[in-house]
């Protein structure tokens, strides 16, 4: 008995004992489980979090990439993104008026937004996001922000027709060839005054005539539409394009047998139609009767009675009769701009980098010295020449005939003169020339209000004698309130004008570069602050920064 009861207390003892290991046992297998499972948590967060760190970074940098891309060929936006597919960012632009920073590390100049004329830095600040965000909590790699600094230097959009005439009173036009080099077209545009074409020529674009009527002969082709207020006839030439005539008398649009219209006809009156088109013929609303003996490609559409006696099966369709017809419209040509190169237009120069030089004495050996100057300057620079008064400048003067430009240059004056010289650039790059005669309204003040017409100073004239030369690296605009005269020069660039010369043989390689502060599509100012395009110079700075 005593021996079973003792062995039945060591039984129970060491169930007990086993018991208490076994919770043991227990308890620091949790405790390494709870530490592995921490540890392993831990390891998972860092790794995603580095993964997702080197996301974001990637991210933001793209950001500044496409940015700057953005700004350097389009309009700019002020904020780029987000983005909703990956590289993931957004990115913020600002700009300064000042080329470094006046306060060091603390600089204040910056102003949120897009860079306008006057800018002289952009700053970008891209947040990245990561594709994929950290796990465990762990989320310092989620996002990262890069913010660059670029030097700015604007550029306004050209403007205007490649060939401006305010009243054009030489109406012919003879072997003028104008190329469209810079993918517009290149458009003819007469406020007042027609256009007589009596031998070969080739417009690359569109002519608009505010208030005159066409006559185009002799091979003459218009490669984009003909748009006219008064009558339009066609002999031995081709539109390529439209005509279009408000004009509302017979003929309203004469084609005779070996003219060709590639488009429609739109006429204002009753049409007189002998050659092709390939489209179709609208009459009216004035009446009359159209007739026609070529081919149409389309339908004839009239107010009044319409003959027709030509190919059988032409046209699809014809309508006599037809009413509510109103006359076709032609496109705005805006009025004229007034330049006076005012001080704020000489301020505005000087805000986009030009020095000004002031000469006031244009005989030979200062006008000489005084281009020297400029033309081996090798930052934009700004010949102010009114001081020489009524005479202006003579580029037959000049020792050389070749004028080499190594940067950008305004020539201003009360009259030009150039005498079989040509103008090319020193490395192959593009220049820009401004070559002005500004209006400063009847009574010659830089500051009288716009009168929106030509006010030609005493003596102003824009002479081009025995083949002036513009060669294809010099985009240059003409702008003279007086009439220009040719004499079978070769031009790139632009021509604005109360009237310009084109009986004798001219060729325009039409480029658009306007004035900066003026739209010459408007015949406005532009609003100096609106956003604008620009080149962006080598980064001068980047980092990263905080995420706040």
């Amino acid at each position: 008995m005593f021996l079973a009861k003792r062995v039945r207390d060591v039984h129970r003892g060491e169930r007990g004992s086993a018991m208490l290991v076994a919770i043991g046992m227990t308890a620091v297998a949790g405790i390494i489980a709870i530490t592995i499972t921490s540890s392993s948590l831990y390891a998972v967060g860092y790794t995603t979090s580095i993964r997702s760190g080197v996301q974001a970074q990637a991210a933001a940098e793209a950001g500044i990439d496409f940015a700057a891309a953005g700004l350097a060929t389009a309009v700019c936006q002020a904020q780029y993104g987000p983005t909703l597919t990956e590289p993931k960012f957004t990115v913020n632009v600002s700009y300064s008026l000042q080329t470094v920073s006046t306060t060091g590390d603390n600089d204040t100049s910056w102003q949120t937004g897009c860079p306008t004329l006057a800018a002289k830095r952009v700053k970008l600040v891209s947040l990245g996001t990561a594709t994929v965000l950290g796990l465990a909590g762990n989320s310092s790699g989620d996002t990262r922000k890069v913010e660059a600094v670029y030097p700015y230097a604007p550029t306004q959009p050209g403007t205007g027709a490649a060939i401006y005439s305010f009243a054009q009173t030489d109406a012919t036009v003879n072997n003028l060839t104008i190329h469209a080099t810079a993918g517009a077209p290149a458009t003819v545009q007469y406020l007042s005054g027609s256009l007589n074409c009596t031998s070969g020529s080739v417009i690359d674009g569109s002519v608009i005539l505010g208030l005159g009527g066409a006559s185009l002969a002799s091979g003459c082709e218009v490669n984009g539409d003909l748009f006219v207020s008064g009558s339009v006839n066609l002999q031995n030439s081709t539109v390529r394009g439209n005509v279009t005539a408000d004009s509302g008398t017979y003929p309203s649009v004469s084609l005779a047998p070996s003219a060709t219209i590639l488009g429609s006809i739109y006429a204002g009156g009753p049409v007189k139609m002998q050659g092709a088109t390939g489209g179709d013929i609208i009459a009216g609303p004035g009446m009359g009767t159209t007739n026609i003996s070529g081919s149409v490609g389309g339908s004839v559409i009239a107010s009044g009675n319409v003959s027709y006696s030509g190919p059988p099966r032409s046209p699809r369709n014809i309508v006599e009769g037809q009413n509510g017809m109103i006359a076709p419209t032609i496109p705005f040509v805006p009025g004229w701009l007034d330049y006076p190169f005012a001080p704020a237009d000489q301020t505005r120069w000087a805000s986009l980098g030009y020095t000004e030089l002031s000469l006031t004495d244009c005989r030979a050996a200062p006008f000489r010295a005084a281009m020297n100057t400029v033309l081996t300057s090798t930052t934009p620079r700004v010949l102010n020449a009114l001081g020489c008064g009524a005479g202006g400048v003579d580029f037959s003067l000049l020792t050389s005939a070749t004028s080499t430009l190594k940067s950008n240059l305004v020539i201003v004056a009360n009259a030009f003169d150039f005498s079989g010289n040509n103008l090319e650039s020193s490395d192959g790059r593009d220049k820009s020339l401004w070559l002005i005669i500004p209006d400063r309204g009847p009574g010659g003040n830089p500051l009288e209000p716009p009168n929106r017409t030509t006010d030609c100073p005493p003596g102003g004239i824009f002479k081009m004698r025995n083949h002036v030369t513009v060669g294809s690296h010099v985009n240059a605009l003409i702008y003279s309130p007086c009439n220009i005269t040719n004499s079978a020069d070769v031009w790139q660039g632009q021509i604005y004008a109360a009237g310009s010369q084109t009986a004798n043989a001219f060729t325009l390689n039409y480029v658009p570069i306007g004035i900066p502060g003026y739209d010459f599509n408007t015949g406005l100012l532009i609003n100096p602050s609106a956003p604008t395009t620009g080149v962006l110079g080598a980064r001068t700075a980047t980092r990263n920064i905080a995420v706040g």
